[in-house]
């Protein structure tokens, strides 16, 4: 398997005491097919950016041996240096050096390993999201979109608003529904903005970090606020015929609903057009008033964040195991 002989180049180029992480999508379990395989290095020994960036380049070298390793691409400027192996049956695994606390991969990676714990709707809210979105090319948000880690710090945070306002959260139909109306509230008039929860881990171990903005990266907000619009219109409209697949549906159509309701330049890819709750039912019962959930997003994300540190923190990240894919991931 690929972390197989990742860890045995390791292991011959830095010994025993290096370890190979895995973290992202892969490592929750909220990996669909084209997910990149995220891997970080700790115990290297190196300090600084030039070191690691040597680092790396010594490993790019130790992988060019390796059978399965089909091309290799070494990225110095980015924020975190990054070495992006491709392997010859086109798994992307991209790998990194944790030697700073701006490194936070394993932090949120158990973070949200214990999110997933403790609500069971989060994995599959996150998985039909992260779907829904690459059908329509908006899960990268460096071309345009949003990181799986922000999509599920903001579901977490939205479950824990509602769980807090005694609101049912256990249906999945409605909870999806809820949730994009809570999202356009709050993105599609805003400034993208959320503050990473990973900031209370790093205080946790001692480490004082100014808060990030989970969202900096997101590029054509404006566009996922008008992919979710659709979606909420396609599944109203799904909703009243019973003998209709709603999911299916929505997959089938959104594409179209977009290019005919949302073109490039209109309100919504541009976010200036104002939030539109959609659906008159989503006020009540199972789901989440639009406008109420709005006005109290900034405080959910807070009191969900401190309510984590405080209740989930006796549950230690060792607790958490990672999966070790078993062939090639």
């Amino acid at each position: 398997s690929i972390l197989s002989s990742l860890r045995r180049v390791v292991s011959t180029r830095w010994g025993d005491a290096c370890a190979v992480e895995l973290y992202g999508s892969r490592a929750t379990g909220l990996s669909l097919s084209s997910s990149d395989v995220d891997v970080t290095l700790t115990g290297v020994p190196c300090s600084g950016r030039e070191a690691i960036g040597a680092a790396l380049r010594e490993l790019h070298d130790d992988l060019g041996s390796q059978p399965w390793v089909a091309s290799q691409k070494l990225v110095q400027k980015a924020r975190i240096p990054v070495l992006k192996v491709v392997s010859k049956r086109g798994v992307p695994v991209d790998i990194t050096i944790a030697h700073t606390a701006q490194h936070t991969g394993v932090l949120a990676r158990n973070l949200v390993q214990r999110y997933m714990a403790e609500i069971s709707q989060i994995g599959p809210l996150a998985i039909v999201l992260k779907t829904l979105l690459r059908s329509v090319e908006l899960n990268d948000p460096f071309t345009g979109g949003m990181s799986s880690y922000s999509l599920v710090v903001i579901i977490a945070h939205f479950i824990f608003y509602m769980r807090s306002e005694g609101i049912p959260f256990h249906d999945l139909g409605n909870l999806l529904l809820s949730f994009f109306n809570l999202f356009l509230y709050r993105f599609e008039s805003k400034v993208a903005h959320w503050e990473d929860p990973v900031v209370y881990e790093l205080y946790n171990l001692g480490i004082v970090a100014e808060p990030d903005n989970i969202m900096h990266s997101c590029y054509r907000i404006g566009r996922v606020c008008a992919a979710f619009r659709a979606s909420a219109r396609i599944l109203e409209k799904a909703r009243s015929d019973p003998d209709v697949r709603q999911l299916e549906t929505l997959f089938a159509s959104l594409a179209g609903e977009m290019e005919a309701s949302t073109p490039l330049g209109s309100a919504a890819s541009t976010q200036t057009g104002p939030p539109q709750p959609v659906g008159a039912d989503a006020a009540s019962g199972g789901a989440v008033a639009s406008d109420k959930a709005g006005k109290k997003a900034d405080q959910a994300a807070k009191a969900a964040a401190k309510a984590d540190k405080g209740a989930v923190s006796a549950e230690k990240s060792a607790d958490v195991a990672a999966p070790s894919p078993a062939d090639e991931p």
